[in-house]
């Protein structure tokens, strides 16, 4: 499609955060106009409030007939936006009008009440292709982490230890009262529930060798991960996709900065850093819980329960569950600081990020989580 003559050509990105110098460069140029004005969109990425401040513009200009040009199956759509009674509207040198305009909402609304199939099936395909992006995006985040963590390795100025001590604190620290007090209750309530039922059974001791083993195991490190993926995750993603939107990663990069060397390796390290080290209060908390449960549920006292555990239960299963948390901290830093650097657009994009992000990471903490289990019991650790 050749451009007219005389005609404005609008390229690049004019979405909701578009400079203000770019605006009143354009409103300057539609000024000169009169009577009648092309506009030519290539390789242009347009919002619906780009159409309706560009509609509001003309409508305060003497042009009588607009004419819009693009290949752009998304600017044609978004058309409709532009439409005036002030002025006649062209869209590839057809006239839009209310008539046809009305035609398409109906058409397009008996279209989709019509072949419910055909947009469940356009569902689908939507889902699929976003997640095939999705995954490869992934791949591709892990693939530069996996570099600059090289190039660290073999250049240690690149390591930012203020940074990473902060994040230990942040992430980490800060996080262990609430991550406790979630391990003591789940303790107490889970050990509660197992004692009643083996004391039916006339072995209430039993309850010492399967709840102590359980909190070792499980409570301590999984929930302990929970907790801190609900915290961390969100933070994260937050952190990363407000500095996205204010341009601060733009400014980082302009300078030379690497954010994967100043933001996303502290943070993931952070993580993998620390949650060893929580895990053992944690599993003291849930064995603690545990101590209580047994004691007013089954009368079972702490100096039988001590002299119990230690027979019985070996130090193996405390290095199983601190085996587990360093991989589920290297998930929590991975999936909070992927979907931070997804965020774009608009401030809708950090809550919508946030959400999946802490999903995300909770359920490949289970799935991990799971996996780790199985090759236990297979290996009858």
């Amino acid at each position: 499609m050749e451009s007219p003559a005389n005609s404005i050509v609008i390229e690049g990105n004019w979405d909701s955060f578009v400079k203000q110098s770019y605006i009143t460069a354009l409103r300057s140029q539609i000024n000169k106009h009169e009577q009648k004005i092309h506009i030519v969109f290539k390789n242009a990425k347009i919002s619906i409030i780009f159409m309706l401040l560009l509609k509001d513009t003309l409508e305060s200009t003497q042009i009588e007939k607009v004419y819009l040009y693009s290949k752009d199956i998304q600017v044609i759509s978004l058309t409709s936006f532009v439409y005036s009674s002030s002025y006649d509207l062209y869209c590839n040198s057809i006239e839009i009008t209310d008539d046809a305009i009305e035609f398409k909402k109906t058409q397009t609304y008996q279209e989709k009440k019509r072949n419910p199939i055909i947009q469940f099936l356009t569902f689908i395909g939507k889902w699929a292709y976003n997640y095939y992006k999705s995954m490869i995006a992934f791949f591709n985040f892990m693939g530069m982490l996996l570099y600059f963590f090289a190039q660290s390795l073999l250049q240690p100025s690149n390591f930012h230890i203020k940074s990473l001590m902060h994040h230990i604190y942040e992430q980490g620290f800060k996080a262990l009262p609430v991550g406790l007090v979630t391990c003591l209750i789940i303790g107490y309530a889970i050990t509660l529930q197992g004692a009643y039922q083996l004391n039916s059974m006339g072995v209430p001791i039993m309850s010492v060798d399967t709840t102590a083993k359980l909190a070792l195991r499980e409570m301590g490190p999984f929930i302990l991960s929970l907790v801190i993926a609900g915290r961390s995750a969100s933070s994260f993603t937050a952190q990363l996709g407000s500095m996205r939107l204010t341009e601060e990663l733009s400014a980082m990069q302009a300078m030379n900065l690497n954010i994967f060397h100043f933001l996303v390796i502290p943070r993931i390290l952070a993580l993998i850093v620390v949650m060893p080290l929580m895990v053992f209060a944690a599993d003291t908390v849930a064995l603690f819980g545990g101590m209580i449960a047994i004691k007013t549920s089954v009368n079972i006292g702490f100096e039988t329960y001590l002299e119990r555990f230690y027979e019985t239960v070996s130090i193996t299963h405390f290095w199983i569950g601190v085996v587990k948390v360093p991989v589920f901290g290297m998930i929590i830093g991975l999936v909070g600081c992927f979907h931070g650097l997804e965020c774009k657009g608009d401030t809708q994009s950090i809550g919508r990020m946030t959400t999946r992000s802490v999903v995300n990471a909770i359920f490949w903490i289970i799935v991990a989580n799971a996996i780790f289990s199985f090759i236990f019991t297979r290996y009858d650790l």
